[in-house]
């Protein structure tokens, strides 16, 4: 099962299965039978994401791992995915820093309790992010203190 959001661009899941499965999905799986099937539009795109992915599989990884050790270089903090969280811990303080970033021209998600156990900050490091803006938002957030 794979979902097609995001990465793809576009929206909807699938379910790679024997027939058998498939059937008894289609047949008693509540969300396929009362849900839309994605349109011909949102297949030929999630199919084009596809395409581009297999083919620039490698150039998408060097992005990856370029962003991420930027991340660990200058926060300190080691991840196998883009979306990072960041430990803040306090309401008042994790919205004080998202607008400095904001002011910074960075937009960033402060999740408050309750909707985490401790506030963070979630920075969403894309792969088409600038590497000077990406090492900026870092080092702001590093002057905040945030990680320690």
């Amino acid at each position: 099962m794979g979902t097609l959001g995001k990465a793809y661009g576009s929206y909807g899941a699938y379910i790679l299965a024997s027939k058998q499965i498939i059937d008894f999905l289609t047949n008693r799986a509540k969300p396929i039978i009362y849900s839309t099937a994605p349109s011909l539009f949102d297949t030929a795109l999630a199919n084009e994401s596809l395409d581009f992915i297999i083919k620039n599989k490698q150039l998408l990884k060097e992005k990856i791992e370029k962003n991420l050790t930027i991340i660990k270089n200058i926060l300190g903090l080691k991840s196998q995915s883009l979306i990072i969280p960041i430990l803040i811990g306090d309401n008042k303080l994790v919205k004080k820093i998202q607008e400095n970033l904001k002011q910074n021209g960075f937009l960033v998600g402060a999740i408050r309790q309750p909707t985490v156990k401790d506030a963070i900050i979630r920075l969403i490091a894309k792969i088409d992010i600038n590497e000077d803006d990406l090492t900026k938002v870092c080092n702001l957030l590093k002057d905040s203190n945030v990680n320690k």
